[in-house]
């Protein structure tokens, strides 16, 4: 019986343990966003130290109803903050989520973005921001990363 017992707890330790290796959540800084808030930024998987992102799942809850809304992606370099290209900008597609978004209704988007290479390389901020129909910031937020020569942004969590 003991044996079984220890061997639950071992298990059960094994599991957490790899939860945690599994998806890590980013430290991150609010910026203006007065129609939502930003919850959590989290890197799925993230097996390692520092963990790259691909692909990054974002959490928010809007403080109104979101019909339609833009996703607009920065990098603050040496002269301001450099807007990104995106593959798809419209929060409504191909994002997992269902609009309209529904005010006071945590929602989660999860994304995968190359960094572009004219982002110079180095240790980084990164600014995304969600813009509602009406030109109102939904959610804003700005994380630490290091970019990479091959595109690749990382998160180091030490």
């Amino acid at each position: 019986m003991a044996k079984l017992v220890s061997s639950i707890i071992v298990a059960y330790l094994l599991i957490i343990s790899s939860e945690e290796t599994l998806s890590r959540e980013v430290p991150f800084t609010k910026c203006a966003s007065p129609f939502g808030q930003l919850n959590s930024v989290d890197v799925t998987p993230c097996n390692g130290n520092p963990c790259i992102f691909k692909p990054v799942a974002v959490s928010f809850t809007p403080n109104e109803v979101v019909s339609n809304g833009k996703i607009s992606l920065y990098a603050k370099t040496f002269f301001g903050w450099m807007k990104l290209p995106l593959k798809n900008p419209n929060i409504c597609e191909g994002h997992r989520v269902k609009c309209p978004l529904q005010e006071g209704v945590p929602v989660e988007v999860s994304a995968a973005q190359q960094v572009p290479q004219v982002v110079p390389l180095g240790t980084r901020q990164l600014k995304a921001k969600l813009v509602d129909q009406n030109g109102g910031t939904v959610v804003c937020g700005i994380i630490t990363v290091k970019i990479t020569r091959n595109g690749n942004a990382y998160a180091d969590f030490e």
